[in-house]
């Protein structure tokens, strides 16, 4: 979050009644200004979406899995943010050999993302206003590990 220029804190909430206990994610999308409980009712949804992915990322380094698949997670979010999200996400999988595979899904993402070395993209079309093989082929001539 910091690197994102904003502020997060993950806190415990315990209660006599264990089956109670519970994660408190606070954010401030400012770096500066008092952080507030992730609620539906402070945060926009695209902001919501924003601190759940920076919170599941960080529990990579805890969490050992074969694969991770994120669905949808730029709901919401402003062009600005998924490309950031997007940024963010892909290079933490693609840095580090031992960290699982990331599989995100999506029905649109926006132009213009920074693929880095080590990613392989893959499109699947299915409906009535796909583009031809031939027009993705020029599209994305020149972005290694796009496969289509």
């Amino acid at each position: 979050m910091r690197d994102m220029g904003n502020q997060g804190q993950v806190k415990l909430v315990e209660n006599e009644d264990y089956s109670k206990w519970g994660i408190d994610l606070q954010v401030s999308f400012h770096s500066s200004g008092a952080k507030h409980s992730l609620d539906a009712n402070v945060q926009s949804g695209g902001e919501k979406s924003l601190a759940t992915i920076m919170y599941l990322s960080a529990l990579q380094e805890l969490a050992t899995c074969p694969f991770r698949v994120v669905d949808e997670i730029n709901q919401g979010m402003d062009e600005t943010n998924e490309r950031r999200v997007f940024e963010f996400v892909t290079k933490n999988a693609c840095s580090r050999g031992d960290l699982p595979q990331c599989f995100m899904i999506s029905q649109k993402v926006v132009t213009k993302l920074a693929y880095p070395e080590g990613i392989t993209v893959l499109f699947i079309y299915n409906g009535g206003h796909n583009c031809s093989q031939r027009e993705l082929d020029v599209h994305h001539i020149g972005h290694p590990g796009v496969a289509v």
